[in-house]
């Protein structure tokens, strides 16, 4: 029986493995994007530090911005994988394409990695110093 199912191992490990560096890809890229995003508004931030707006309130409005970007691509996702699932059902062994037991791990695996993508552009909007920003325009 195991000699039999070498060919279904190797094409799961494989769709593992390509599947860990798309999620890779994604999370560096997103990480791009969220730090660039602050970087472009570091002018507003720094204004809105400079006439008293705590830490507290720049961390909720970029953690704000950031989850309406992960969460909005998470659904996009969602919906083209139940759209897409008579396509794939001849891949999968046993196992339904819109059980939501098998679409719940990646959507975790998703978020969770968004919002440690976001975690380095939340550090440099609460680090951003508002006289050094104000001086430099």
């Amino acid at each position: 029986m195991q000699a039999q199912t070498v060919r279904e191992r190797l094409l799961a490990m494989l769709a593992v493995f390509f599947g860990m560096c798309a999620l890779l890809l994604a999370g560096i890229g997103l990480y791009g994007v969220l730090d660039y995003s602050v970087f472009q508004r570091r002018r507003e931030i720094g204004i809105r530090r400079a006439i008293g707006a705590p830490a507290g309130n720049i961390a909720r409005l970029v953690t704000l911005r950031v989850s309406g970007m992960i969460v909005a691509g998470a659904l996009a996702g969602v919906a083209f994988g139940l759209a897409c699932a008579k396509y794939i059902q001849s891949l999968l062994y046993q196992v339904e394409p819109s059980d939501w037991s098998s679409i719940a791990f990646p959507l975790v695996a998703i978020l969770a990695v968004g919002l440690i993508a976001a975690v380095p552009a939340l550090i440099r909007a609460i680090g951003i110093d508002p006289a050094t920003v104000l001086r430099a325009e």
